[in-house]
């Protein structure tokens, strides 16, 4: 049986005080996101109920993706905060995934690379210290994400694309570091779409349902299909 999923659009209300303040702060924003989801999670609620979203920007305004376990509560969406426009279940889009099928996708995501010196020092609690994370952009960009279309179960096909047009992630958390300043949230976001290959069924549905790359708690990594033939 193929994994459940739901995605539910809203179309955000620029006049919303609430809004601008999400948009300002991407920790804000995930704030507002998970009240969406069901009470009584645990620890991980995000992880629990499966949300994943993304942000998208046009010139007729700004749109929310949110895909979820289950349908979302948007009563507790702040009053005026946004209009959905959609709400879909995407169980029959999952079954219908099969080797070979043609589909169109889109992903925000932050393409990057690690660097870890031959002879890592270790911090205070005894784990060794991560190297410099570098962002990546152009080819290099472009091959990153073929690696992780493979393993996600896709092959794009040569007219895959990626720009940089979306803004990049903002914020402060609300903890504070170990000067006493909040700690600040930042990352370079790339949007790569286009056309793939469908060729592991189990693997895609995984990135699917639980996204690809880092940032998903901060709107990357949601993975969105649909068939070629209907878009």
């Amino acid at each position: 049986m193929p994994p459940t999923a739901h995605l539910t659009r809203l179309k955000l209300n620029a006049m919303s005080a609430e809004v601008a303040r999400d948009l300002r702060n991407v920790h804000s924003l995930h704030r507002t996101v998970l009240t969406l989801a069901p009470d009584h999670l645990g620890d991980s609620p995000r992880q629990a109920a499966g949300i994943l979203f993304r942000l998208e920007h046009n010139p007729r305004g700004q749109t929310l993706l949110i895909q979820s376990r289950h349908p979302l509560n948007l009563d507790q969406l702040p009053i005026g905060y946004a209009t959905a426009t959609d709400e879909r279940d995407l169980t029959p889009l999952l079954a219908w995934c099969q080797p070979g099928m043609p589909v169109r996708y889109r992903i925000h995501a932050q393409p990057m690379r690690s660097t870890r010196p031959e002879n890592p020092e270790r911090d205070e609690k005894g784990s060794l210290k991560r190297g410099r994370r570098i962002p990546l952009h152009g080819d290099e960009a472009t091959h990153w994400w073929h690696d992780r279309a493979a393993a996600a179960g896709l092959t794009p096909d040569t007219d895959t694309t990626s720009t940089d047009s979306q803004p990049d992630i903002a914020g402060w958390k609300d903890n504070l570091d170990r000067n006493g300043q909040r700690m600040r949230i930042c990352g370079r976001v790339t949007r790569f779409e286009g056309t793939a290959t469908i060729t592991d069924t189990p693997a895609l549905h995984t990135a699917l349902t639980t996204g690809v790359g880092r940032g998903r708690t901060f709107g990357t990594g949601l993975l969105s299909i649909a068939p070629l033939t209907r878009m």
